[in-house]
């Protein structure tokens, strides 16, 4: 004879009751990882960000040039403000002389990191709370000034060795220093020799 006995009532609930808490663990499980992957997403592209922030800097200042003698764009700068001719503009040709400008504007408890296009008007590259960062420029004997040319010396080179911007990335303090690859040649200006 053959005994057909089901589930008791207590079985099945002891059964719901173990799904009940594994299906619970498995859905926090996986909205941990969700929440995990959309803030690794976030900090990706944010230091992507920032590498490109770090990129638009170091290149157009890399590519710093000297303009003739008496030339109206010579290259100059102070703790808040630098400008010149580089080879590298954000917004020309790669290879051709460009009037630009990188600033550090103060306003509103806020300071923003804008770069000047040769047409005069402004991108903003980076910002960041607080009222902090400088420009500072490093002369041939090392020594690093808060302007460009230096207030003392007569034989000051048109152009910095080096640049160097502190600033702040995500309330973390940054130093970029970049080298120009340029050194002192200030162009000879042939177009008024009569040749």
């Amino acid at each position: 004879m053959m005994n057909l006995r089901g589930f008791t009532l207590l079985e099945m609930l002891v059964v719901l009751v173990l799904v009940g808490l594994i299906s619970t663990l498995l859905f926090q499980g996986v909205s941990y990882i969700l929440v995990m992957r959309s803030r690794i997403f976030v900090q990706l592209n944010d230091l992507r960000q920032g590498v490109i922030q770090e990129y638009w800097f170091r290149s157009s200042t890399a590519a710093i040039v000297t303009d003739y003698e008496e030339g109206e764009h010579i290259f100059k700068g102070d703790e808040r403000q630098f400008s010149g001719l580089t080879l590298a503009a954000l917004d020309a040709a790669v290879g051709v002389p460009t009037v630009f400008s990188w600033q550090l504007h103060f306003d509103k408890g806020m300071t923003v990191l804008r770069y000047q296009k040769s047409q005069g008007d402004y991108w903003d590259v980076a910002r960041w709370r607080g009222n902090q960062g400088f420009f500072r420029y490093r002369a041939r004997e090392g020594e690093w000034h808060n302007q460009w040319p230096p207030s003392f010396g007569a034989d000051t080179p048109q152009i910095p060795r080096m640049i160097l911007v502190q600033g702040q990335r995500r309330q973390i303090s940054i130093t970029w220093i970049v080298k120009l690859t340029e050194d002192d040649m200030t162009m000879i200006d042939y177009r008024n020799e009569g040749f």
